[in-house]
C-alpha cells in the first residue's frame, strides 16, 4: 500500500513536462464554472432565492459533468504516460450515449450529496463512496450508469478512511491555495494527478468485478 507522501511524490514526477498543459486545463475548467456561477445570485434573507440558487448549482454541476469527466481523462492520460490537451476537457461530449450516461450518473451522485449535506456526515459518505465515478465512466464505457455507481461503491469499500487521509494530507496546500484563485489553479493539477494515481493503485488492488 502506497503512503500519501509516495502518492504525492509520484504525482509530482508525473507532472514533469506536463505542468503547462495541466495549468491550462485547470484555467479553462475553472473559467467555465466561473462563467456559469456569474449568472447566479441569491438574497440571504430570501429562502426562496437561496433554494433557487442551490437548485441552479445542482443543474450546472450536472450539465457540466462531462467537462469534469474530461478533466479526469486528462490526468489519467498523464499518469499513463499519454498526451492530453485543453480539448480533452470536452471529450465527455463526444457522443450522445456517453453524455447521457455521465449526466445520469452525476444526477444521482449530486442529489445524494446535496440531500446528505443537511446532516453533513451523509454528504461526506456519499461523496467518498462515489468519488471514483468519473474514473470508472472513463475506463468502463460498456457499463450502464447504475453499474458505474455500483463499481465505485465496490472499489471504495473499506477504502474511505484511506481516501480521507489523502485529502487531509493536502489541507496545508489547500489553505495556501485558497488565499488566491491562482493558488487553486496551481494546486489542482497536483491534486488531480495524485487522485489519478490513487485510482490506478486501487484498481490494481481490486480487479474489475463487473462484466
Amino acid at each position: 500500500m502506497m503512503t500519501n507522501s509516495a502518492y504525492k511524490k509520484t504525482a509530482l514526477a508525473t507532472l514533469k513536462g506536463n505542468w503547462f498543459v495541466g495549468l491550462s486545463i485547470s484555467i479553462v475548467y475553472f473559467a467555465i464554472f466561473a462563467l456559469a456561477a456569474s449568472r447566479m445570485s441569491f438574497d440571504q434573507e430570501d429562502i426562496g432565492s437561496m433554494m433557487k440558487f442551490v437548485g441552479l448549482n445542482i443543474v450546472v454541476t450536472i450539465i457540466l459533468a462531462p467537462v469534469t469527466v474530461g478533466r479526469t481523462i486528462a490526468y489519467l492520460r498523464f499518469v499513463r504516460g499519454e498526451k492530453a490537451g485543453i480539448g480533452t476537457l470536452f471529450e465527455g461530449f463526444a457522443s450522445l450515449k456517453s453524455y447521457v450516461r455521465t449526466i445520469l450518473a452525476y444526477t444521482v451522485v449530486t442529489l445524494l450529496v446535496y440531500a446528505g449535506s443537511f446532516l453533513i456526515l451523509p454528504a461526506i459518505y456519499f461523496y467518498l463512496v462515489y468519488r471514483l465515478v468519473p474514473y470508472i465512466l472513463v475506463d468502463r464505457p460498456e457499463l450502464s450508469f447504475i453499474q458505474v455507481l455500483g463499481e465505485s461503491r465496490r472499489m471504495m469499500r473499506g477504502q474511505k478512511r484511506r481516501l480521507i487521509k489523502l485529502y487531509i494530507s493536502f489541507i496545508g496546500w489547500g489553505i495556501l491555495a485558497l488565499l488566491s484563485t491562482v493558488g487553486v489553479i496551481f494546486l489542482t493539477p497536483y491534486f488531480d494527478t495524485t487522485m489519478a494515481h490513487f485510482y490506478e493503485k486501487l484498481k490494481a488492488e481490486r480487479p474489475t468485478a463487473v462484466e
